[in-house]
């Protein structure tokens, strides 16, 4: 069990460095044996999900961005990952539905919203909940 428990962190260690050089596919498939091998941190789905949706995988990443709701239905951002994934498969409905949960969480005061606000910042956005807002309008607007 001890080895599982670490090749998990291990794999999961691996997938981050994959990510951080847009290495999608590679980080997908750490993530993965990092999930194999028992790692239970709930971030390796967001993670997992982040780079299926950019390898256009996004009923995929439905799937993992639903996980991390379950387990974290305050937080805005798998809601907003998870409105993206659904605009892209044509469920324009869908994304508009979970895109305007995700901008009243976002307007929650608390560490998490505060951490995703200076993200957006250094995106040339005001707030995260201004970039959401923008992706509601963009999918309102191409619904007809």
């Amino acid at each position: 069990m001890e080895k599982s428990i670490s090749s998990g962190l291990k794999a999961y260690c691996g997938g981050l460095k994959f990510d951080s050089k847009s290495k999608h596919q590679e980080a997908v498939d750490s993530f993965t044996r990092a999930i194999k091998y028992g790692y239970t941190n709930i971030d390796v789905f967001l993670k997992r999900g982040c780079s299926l949706q950019l390898l256009h995988q996004h009923e995929l990443a439905i799937h993992d961005f639903n996980k991390i709701i379950l387990h974290r239905p305050d937080d805005c951002y798998p809601l907003f990952m998870l409105s993206v994934s659904k605009y892209r498969i044509g469920d324009a409905k869908g994304a508009i539905l979970d895109i305007k949960k995700a901008i009243i969480l976002s307007l929650v005061d608390n560490e998490t919203n505060d951490e995703y606000r200076e993200v957006a910042l250094r995106l040339g956005f005001g707030t995260h909940t201004d970039l959401y807002e923008t992706y509601l309008n963009n999918f309102e607007k191409n619904m007809d």
